[in-house]
C-alpha cells in the first residue's frame, strides 16, 4: 500500500509551486560535484531514495541507483520538522523544495546542508535493502592525506582537499572498518578516530595523539558522533572493536558521521609518562588549570593537588594559568585569589606534598579577558624548602634595574604591556624575579589572547580567517622585547618565559615571541610527544616554556605530561597537559 505524508503546513505552498517543479531529477543531479547544488531554490518532485536513517526533525535518504560518479553525493537530507513516520528500509518519493541551510549565525561561517524541504512524502515499499556503506580508511582508494582546502572553495576537487571529499559523501552510509581514537570523547559524546589503515602514514604519540603539523592538517580524520544511549568512556589510544556504520553529516563546524550502528570501543592498557625531578636541577612547570574557581568541587583541587605531586613530581616552580577571583564568576569587584591558591596549596599539603607558597598577580576588575567576573590571571607556587625566594621589591625604583651584577624589581611580580592596545581588555603578562642560593633568574608568565574567535577549519571561509592573530603577534613581539633588554644588560641571567600561547609553534606569533634571544624548550622532547590540546583531534602545542639560549645544554631537559588530554572528558581535569623545563642553575 501505497502511504502519502504531508509535512505540516506546507500543502499550499507546494501546489502553488507546482509549475515550477522539476522532473527527472536523482539524488546525485540534484548534489551535483560542488558544496551549493545546482537546483538550489528549485521545487522538484519523485525524488526517490531509501530511508537509511531518522532525526528528530527529518530523515536521511540515499538513491538505489546511483551514477557512480565518485564527486557526488547520493544522500540528502529530508527535513520534516518532526519525527517522521518513515522507517529505515522504506523506500520514498519526495516532491519538496532544494534548500542549502546553515545553521546558526552568519559569523559562524558553517558550510551548508543539501536538504529538501516542505516535502510531500509518498512511501512506495518497505524492506529495501541499505545501500553499501562508502569504506573510508582500508580499502577506499585515493582520498586527502594533508589539505583541508587551499583553493578558496573555487574547484571541487575530492582527491586533494579534505572539505571537497566529505561533501561528496554528504547524507550517505560511511563505514569504518576499524579505527584508533586519536580524540577522546568530549562533552557532545563525540570522539575522533583514524582508520587503522593510515595509522603509519602519520605521526602519532605513543599513547596515539594525532600529531599536527604546518604542512599537514590530517583531513582523514574522522569526528564520530555517538548515539545518545552510549556511555562508555573513550579514552585517547583506544580502538573500535567492529565497523561502524553510520550517515556523513555536518554540524557546528565539522563533518562527522552519525553512527547508526551499535558502537563499542576496546580500552587499551596505556598510560603517559611521570615527570622524575632531578634534585641538582630547577624545575618549572606551566599549566593552564582552565577556569579554577573557588567554588568548583573541592574533589577538583584534590585531583589537581594528586597530578602536581604524582604526575609532574612537585616541581620548584609551577606558572599555573587561568586562576579565578575569589568570588568565581560573580562580577562583584573581587580580584584577589588568596582563597582560591591558598585551598590548592592545602591540598598538596594534604596529599603528602611540599609546603608552596605563592604570589598572586591580581588584574584590574574585567581588564583581562576571559570570563566576565572571573579575573582569570596567571599565578606562582614556588617551594622556599629548594631554596627559592620571591626578591624583595624596591618600590624607589620603576621596572627592573641591573647594577653591580644584580637586579632588583620594583614590584614582584611586575606586570608590564600594561599601556599597550595589544593588551587592551587582554591578559598582560607578569614578570617575578627569584633567587635560589646565590643565583638570580627571571619568571615571566604570559597566557595570550586566544584562537576562540577564528572561523572553522571546515567552514564556509576559506582560508580560515584569524581575527585576533595580528593581536596575539604583537603581544608575543612586547614580551619578547621587554625580556631581550635584561638580556642586554646581562646575557648569561636566565629567563624562563612560561605559558599558554595559544598557536602552534611555527605561527607568526611564537616566531615573533623567539626572536633572536629565546628558544622553545619543547623541541627537546620526543617529536611525537609535542602537544599540549588535543582540539577536534589534532593533538598541538599551545603550552611553552621558552628559555634565553645561553641556558641551553645538555643539562636542559623539557617534557610534556599529558595527564588530561589522554583521558575522555569525564575524567579530565582541565583541557591543557602541562609543560615542564629542568635546567642546572649556574652562571
Amino acid at each position: 500500500m501505497i502511504r502519502i505524508l504531508l509535512s505540516i503546513g506546507i500543502v499550499l505552498l507546494v501546489t502553488s509551486c507546482s509549475e515550477n517543479l522539476t522532473n527527472d531529477l536523482d539524488i546525485h543531479d540534484i548534489q551535483g560535484c560542488s558544496h551549493i547544488s545546482p537546483f538550489n531554490g528549485k521545487n522538484v518532485r519523485n525524488i526517490e531514495g531509501v530511508v537509511t536513517h531518522k532525526y528528530d526533525n527529518g530523515f536521511s535518504m540515499q538513491s538505489i541507483t546511483p551514477d557512480n560518479v565518485p564527486c557526488t553525493s547520493e544522500g540528502i537530507f529530508v527535513f520534516t520538522g518532526d519525527y517522521s513516520e518513515v522507517m529505515p528500509g522504506e523506500l520514498v518519493n519526495v516532491n519538496g523544495k532544494i534548500v542549502e541551510f546553515v545553521a546558526g549565525k552568519t559569523a559562524n561561517f558553517n558550510l551548508s546542508r543539501t536538504e529538501l524541504h516542505n516535502p510531500i512524502i509518498t512511501i512506495i515499499s518497505s524492506g529495501i535493502e541499505m545501500p553499501m556503506p562508502i569504506r573510508i580508511g582500508e580499502g577506499s582508494g585515493r582520498r586527502p592525506y594533508t589539505v583541508i582546502e587551499d583553493d578558496q572553495l573555487s574547484q571541487f576537487d575530492i582527491e586533494s582537499d579534505g572539505l571537497d571529499y566529505y561533501e561528496s559523501l554528504e547524507f550517505m552510509l560511511i563505514e569504518v572498518k576499524d579505527g584508533l581514537v586519536v580524540g577522546p570523547r568530549n562533552q557532545f559524546n563525540e570522539v575522533v578516530i583514524l582508520p587503522t589503515s593510515e595509522i603509519s602514514q602519520n605521526l602519532t604519540s605513543h599513547s596515539g595523539a594525532l600529531i599536527g603539523s604546518e604542512i599537514d592538517l590530517n583531513p582523514e580524520k574522522i569526528m564520530v558522533k555517538l548515539p545518545t544511549y552510549f556511555d562508555q568512556q573513550v579514552n585517547l589510544g583506544d580502538s573500535t572493536t567492529s565497523s561502524m556504520i553510520g550517515i556523513m553529516d555536518y554540524s557546528y563546524g565539522n563533518y562527522k558521521i552519525f553512527t547508526v550502528n551499535d558502537i563499542s570501543f576496546q580500552t587499551k592498557n596505556n598510560f603517559y609518562e611521570l615527570f622524575q625531578r632531578n634534585e641538582q636541577k630547577l624545575t618549572i612547570a606551566s599549566y593552564n588549570l582552565e577556569n579554577l574557581s573557588l567554588y568548583d568541587n573541592k574533589s577538583r583541587f584534590s585531583a589537581i593537588a594528586k597530578q602536581i605531586i604524582q604526575s609532574m613530581d612537585s616541581p620548584d616552580i609551577l606558572v599555573l594559568h587561568e586562576v579565578m577571583d575569589d568570588s568565581g564568576t560573580v562580577d562583584d569587584g573581587i580580584v584577589k585569589a588568596s582563597k582560591t591558591i591558598k585551598l590548592l596549596v592545602d591540598e598538596i599539603l594534604k596529599k603528602g606534598g611540599p609546603t608552596y607558597y605563592f604570589s598572586d598577580n591580581p588584574p584590574e576588575n574585567n581588564q583581562d579577558g576571559g570570563i566576565d567576573g572571573g579575573n582569570i590571571r596567571t599565578i606562582i607556587l614556588y617551594r622556599i624548602d629548594r631554596g627559592l625566594l620571591l626578591e624583595n621589591p624596591d618600590q624607589m625604583l620603576a621596572g627592573i634595574s641591573y647594577s653591580d651584577g644584580y637586579f632588583s624589581i620594583s614590584k614582584n611580580p611586575f606586570r608590564f604591556g600594561t599601556s599597550a592596545e595589544a593588551f587592551f581588555t587582554a591578559r598582560k603578562p607578569a614578570i617575578w624575579l627569584f633567587r635560589q642560593n646565590e643565583f638570580q633568574f627571571f619568571v615571566v608568565g604570559v597566557h595570550l589572547t586566544s584562537q576562540g574567535a577564528n572561523s572553522p577549519l571546515w567552514g564556509s571561509q576559506q582560508p580560515q580567517l584569524k581575527p585576533e592573530e595580528e593581536k596575539r603577534i604583537e603581544q608575543a613581539r612586547i614580551v619578547s622585547v621587554f625580556t631581550s633588554r635584561i638580556i642586554s644588560q646581562d646575557p648569561n641571567v636566565p629567563i624562563f618565559i612560561a605559558g599558554d600561547m595559544n598557536d602552534n609553534p611555527w605561527s607568526k606569533t611564537l616566531k615573533a615571541l623567539e626572536g633572536e634571544e629565546f628558544v622553545n624548550c619543547g623541541v627537546l622532547d620526543e617529536s611525537n610527544e609535542q602537544y599540549s590540546y588535543i582540539f577536534e583531534g589534532i593533538a598541538q602545542q599551545l603550552d611553552y616554556i621558552f628559555l634565553n639560549k645561553s641556558q641551553i645544554d645538555i643539562h636542559t631537559n623539557c617534557q610534556f605530561i599529558h595527564m588530561n588530554t589522554f583521558y575522555d572528558a569525564a575524567k579530565q581535569i582541565s583541557d591543557h597537559d602541562a609543560v615542564i623545563a629542568e635546567i642546572v642553575l649556574e652562571r
